[in-house]
C-alpha cells in the first residue's frame, strides 16, 4: 500500500467515527414476551406513532438510530401498551428490561438513565409503603391520625425526592425535564 492509500483510509476512517456521535444503541430484554413480539419505542411528547419498531427474538430486542438531543422516551410492547419503560434517549448505548410488571422494568447505562432509574425505585418504594399504611386496620380515631400523618410524611418524602434529583441535576435533561413537569404539592 502506498502512502497515499493509507492517509486516505485513515482520513475516511477518521471521518466515518465523527459520524458516530449522535448514534444510540438500545440492547433490550423482553423475558416475559414471546419471540416474534412487536416492541415500540416513540417520544414520551408524541401521542402519535412509533419512532420505530422491532421485534422480539430470544428476548432480546434491539434499536439504534441516530439522535442529536437527550429526550425521554418510551418502550412498550404493542400487544400490551400499559407493560412500558420510560428512559431517556441519548446517543450512547442504553440498557432496557421490559417486563409485564412495572417494578421489573429497568434502565440503565448511562449517568442520567441511571439517575432516573434510581428516582422512579425511590418512588416505587414510598408509593407502596403509602398503599400499606392506607390498609392497615384503623381501631380508634389516634390510629386513623397517625396513619394520615405518616402518608402525609411519605407524600412529603416523595416530593422531596423528586425535587432534589431535580435540583442535582438541573444542568441536564433529567433536571430540566422534572422542572418542566413536577408540580409540587402544597402541603397543610
Amino acid at each position: 500500500m502506498s502512502t497515499k492509500t493509507i492517509l486516505g483510509l485513515t482520513v475516511g476512517g477518521i471521518f466515518c467515527l465523527s459520524c458516530q456521535f449522535n448514534v444510540y444503541q438500545i440492547n433490550g430484554f423482553a423475558r416475559d414476551f414471546n419471540d416474534g413480539d412487536t416492541i415500540c419505542m416513540r417520544y414520551e411528547s408524541d401521542e402519535g406513532s412509533p419512532i420505530t419498531t422491532t421485534l422480539i427474538a430470544d428476548g432480546k430486542f434491539t434499536f439504534s438510530g441516530e439522535t442529536e438531543t437527550t429526550e425521554l422516551c418510551q418502550i412498550y410492547s404493542k400487544k400490551r401498551p400499559e407493560s412500558t419503560v420510560y428512559f431517556f434517549l441519548e446517543p450512547t448505548h442504553i440498557t432496557v428490561e421490559l417486563a409485564l410488571t412495572p417494578e421489573r422494568n429497568r434502565v440503565s447505562g448511562t449517568i442520567i438513565n441511571n439517575t432516573w432509574q434510581q428516582l422512579n425505585d425511590s418512588i416505587r418504594i414510598l408509593g407502596q409503603e403509602v398503599v400499606k399504611t392506607s390498609l392497615l386496620p384503623v381501631a380508634d380515631c389516634v390510629t386513623q391520625l397517625l396513619r394520615v400523618q405518616k402518608i402525609d410524611s411519605l407524600h412529603r418524602q416523595m416530593s422531596d425526592c423528586i425535587l432534589n434529583t431535580a435540583r442535582r441535576n438541573s444542568d441536564n435533561p433529567i433536571g430540566q425535564y422534572i422542572n418542566q413537569n413536577y408540580k409540587a404539592p402544597e402541603f397543610k
